[in-house]
């Protein structure tokens, strides 16, 4: 008898009363509550495993499940039940657990919890129990949401976030007795089942090399702290799917969402010597923030490298936990001139490496379209080893296309959140620049609609000098003309109080009340109109104009002139796929045609 056999026996004779009591708390009806704990072991028991990153098949036949089997039934039980109710898209399916039933079973045939979620929804804000009832009633995603509700994705996370945090706390966990079960009759059908289907999984993994992805749906892990009868093995509270590769990771780099640490580090080139320079902090994006990473590379670009200037990627954050790889970041980055130019004239760069609060390894929650891909999921706290990995070429031989990848040696933090913490704001004043600008209106009144409602919005934020509307608002906008890990973002930029002779709460105003812009398309706006210079030609009135506002100095727009060049501050608005402030900075679009561009930049 195979070892799963073993325990699949020992379990059901053993456990069988206290699952079917679980399950039972869940259905109300014996009978669905049999089947739904048959399912479950069925479901467990059959699990196999990838191909190795080499190419040849490994089945894992007997997975860590041994390790705390009844768990992992017991997580499988809700699942499927939660599954089910999906599918019924009924409020019956689910009432039982929100109050008393007159007609529910008595205590002489089970002794059941109920768990008043009602009243525990109450000690909610009314936005966070609007987002849990969508959320887990309504079957709503988060971006859903967001438009429903007209915020972002970033907001209606937190939302979650917290409201789990009040309900975990407000509702007690479920201890459901065993009860009596003939399940211990069925154990050969059970056992016969999970024989087929692991019979199925082997051949289909000796034929086609299938990747079988383990994970449970978000709403279940969403749902599970605070309606489990018991906590869950350490190893299973963070979740990913076996063999999932995010679509922008190289395939051809071996790397894969459950691979061993020991193999994912034997795959560095060792090129470089990539080395995290610091603890893990928080980095403001808009509204939001992202896990950051300080990180030094050095090392030097090997001779045959055929493009020096353009050869390595942005480094990314690895996530590992209990020896494997549980996330690969949300997105692999593109190659980065910045860091390659750095990198083969200084040989050593320092900057950041970024992650934010959801994993790209729950492929059960990558959204539809989108590039870069997101996942809409949310990362547990645990304790996590994070390292560094940069994608570059490997050094001596390596021909256009090869993958090499450098790996810094891991560092390990304890996260009671997985989600790093939202940024915080002062409160809105009304002693920065941009309030003498209260009530005066744009130069612009033919913009199209989705820009001019972009722009109203702005003006309001920078007069009113709202610190936090404004983070809202430039969740994604660049406050240099080519950022890269580290840069300057809305909420560094427009900090107050305003300091260091900075007014750019002012400046933002002057531009939008006191110059016109250029339209670069039907969709996209610049102030100043002189920003495009190079685009659109030269204009006295234009110049003058700038000047005017305070966005360029007369030496310096004389100098610009000259050069032909605009190097003053300007901002863009664009409605090209969503409406939205897209940049804000001193400075041209054309790097070549900056002042510390090299003499021979093309």
């Amino acid at each position: 008898m195979a070892q799963w056999e073993a325990e699949l026996t020992e379990l059901v004779m053993r456990r069988s009363g206290a699952l079917v009591g679980y399950a039972y708390s869940l259905t109300r009806d014996k009978a669905q509550a049999e089947d739904l704990v048959q399912d479950a072991l069925v479901k467990v028991y059959s699990r196999l495993r990838r191909p190795s990153s080499g190419g040849a098949t490994r089945l894992d036949l007997d997975r860590p499940e041994t390790s705390n089997p009844e768990g992992y039934v017991r997580r499988a039980i809700l699942t499927i039940y939660l599954d089910g109710y999906r599918r019924r898209s009924a409020w019956s399916g689910f009432k039982h657990l929100l109050a008393d039933d007159t007609d529910a079973p008595g205590a002489d045939r089970v002794a059941t919890a109920r768990v008043d979620v009602g009243v525990a929804l109450k000690r909610l804000s009314p936005r966070q129990r609007e987002t849990v009832v969508m959320r887990f009633f309504d079957d709503l995603t988060v971006p859903q949401i967001a438009a429903a509700l007209g915020t972002t994705q970033g907001t209606v996370k937190r939302h979650l976030f917290d409201a789990t945090a009040v309900l975990r706390e407000a509702l007690a966990e479920v201890s459901v007795p065993a009860m009596d079960t003939d399940l211990d009759e069925r154990v050969d059908t059970v056992a016969g089942a999970v024989r087929r289907r692991r019979t199925a999984k082997v051949g289909a993994l000796a034929g086609a090399t299938m990747v079988l992805a383990v994970a449970l749906a978000w709403s279940a892990y969403a749902i599970k702290p605070f309606i489990r009868s018991e906590p869950l093995p350490a190893d299973d509270q963070v979740e990913y799917t076996q063999g999932h590769v995010p679509g922008n990771w190289p395939r051809e780099a071996g790397v894969y969402c459950g691979m061993p640490v020991e193999e994912f580090d034997a795959l560095d080139a060792g090129t470089f010597d990539v080395e995290i320079a610091g603890d893990l902090t928080t980095e403001a994006r808009g509204e939001t923030s992202s896990w950051a990473l300080p990180v030094t590379v050095e090392g030097a670009v090997p001779a045959d490298v055929s493009d020096p200037s353009y050869f390595i990627t942005s480094p990314v954050i690895v996530w590992a936990h209990d020896g494997r790889i549980v996330d690969l970041t949300t997105a692999w980055s593109e190659a980065d001139p910045d860091i390659s130019r750095i990198l083969s004239e200084q040989g050593s760069w320092s900057g950041s490496a970024l992650a934010g609060s959801s994993s790209a390894c729950r492929a059960d929650t990558l959204q539809d379209g989108g590039f870069p891909e997101r996942y809409d999921n949310v990362r547990p706290g645990a304790r996590y080893e994070l390292r560094v990995v940069l994608d570059g070429v490997s050094g001596s031989g390596a021909e256009a296309g090869d993958v090499a990848l450098h790996i810094s040696d891991p560092i390990t933090v304890d996260l009671e959140s997985g989600v790093p913490p939202a940024p915080t704001f002062a409160a809105p004043a009304d002693d920065c620049s941009g309030a003498a600008y209260v009530g005066q209106d744009m130069q612009a009144p033919n913009l199209e609609e989705p820009v001019q409602a972009v722009a109203n919005q702005l003006l309001e934020a920078v007069t009113t000098c709202d610190e936090n509307r404004l983070a809202e608002l430039g969740g994604g906008t660049s406050m240099v003309p080519f950022p890269e890990p580290g840069s300057p973002n809305v909420n560094d930029v427009f900090a107050l109080p305003e300091a260091d002779g900075r007014a750019p709460y002012g400046t933002v105003a002057r531009l939008l009340t006191e110059t016109r812009p250029v339209r670069i398309n039907s969709k996209e706006w610049t102030w100043p109109r002189v920003a495009q210079i190079h685009r659109w030609g030269d204009d006295d009135a234009a110049w003058q104009e700038a000047i005017d506002a305070g966005a360029i100095t007369p030496e310096q727009a004389a100098e610009d002139r000259e050069a032909g060049r605009y190097t003053g501050w300007r901002l863009h608005i664009s409605a090209m796929y969503s409406p939205r402030w897209e940049s804000f900075y001193e400075g041209d679009d054309d790097f070549c045609r900056r002042p510390e561009a090299p003499a021979d930049c093309v």
